[in-house]
């Protein structure tokens, strides 16, 4: 039987005080931002910028559409920020929480993802494809149509998700907890569902993946 990995995720390493910043003075920083608070706004005009935040928290903040390639971000909540159509390609998130946020169409392609929490989140759409993630947590997320092929997971969880359509092939799943999540359907690659944790309804779907014919009781 498999057993359930226990996380060992790491909280965002925060200062107790935090200056003051508005979102439009992040590109006036040379690229690095620490150790401050942005409360609402809008950030525009980052397309090509190369940035790094540490020790940073995002409140209301709109990131919508914003091209975020390769940023770095190092010890950062988001809290009810807009996320959407964000391009975080090949970006790093370490200790990292992104709480109450939408991720509509947010595009993780490519990105090192480690000591994450993403919680509460409208991730519909949300591409992690070929990622690499360590230590993650969704909880209470809605993934439905996500797209997370051939990802590399290192202890990732899921915890009452809505995974429906989602796009696991060639991510495997070994380890991995998908019981007390929700879906009508998610794609797989069969080889790679092996040591994956479902429920018994879950485990019926699979036999039917597997061309079995489940008699109903």
């Amino acid at each position: 039987m498999t057993k359930k990995k226990v996380s060992k995720r790491q909280k965002p390493k925060l200062s107790v005080t935090h200056k003051a910043m508005q979102v439009e003075a992040i590109l006036d920083n040379e690229g690095y931002i620490e150790k401050v608070r942005i409360d609402g706004g809008h950030m525009t005009g980052a397309e090509g910028e190369r940035l790094t935040f540490d020790d940073v928290i995002f409140k209301d903040v709109s990131f919508a559409g914003s091209d975020l390639a390769g940023a770095e971000f190092v010890d950062v909540v988001f809290d009810t920020c807009d996320l959407s159509n964000v391009n975080f390609q090949s970006a790093m998130f370490h200790r990292c929480e992104i709480v109450n946020s939408k991720l509509t169409g947010a595009d993780f392609a490519n990105a090192k993802v480690g000591h994450t929490l993403i919680k509460e989140c409208d991730g519909r759409y949300i591409n992690f494809s070929f990622s690499s993630m360590k230590e993650v947590e969704f909880a209470e997320c809605n993934l439905t149509d996500g797209d997370i092929y051939e990802s590399s997971f290192n202890n990732v969880q899921f915890k009452l998700c809505k995974l429906d359509n989602i796009n696991f092939t060639e991510t495997d799943l070994n380890g991995v907890d998908l019981s007390d999540s929700t879906y009508d359907r998610i794609e797989v690659t069969l080889p790679k569902i092996a040591g994956c944790i479902v429920s018994k309804d879950q485990a019926i779907g699979f036999a039917r993946v597997l061309g079995l014919s489940v008699k109903e009781e």
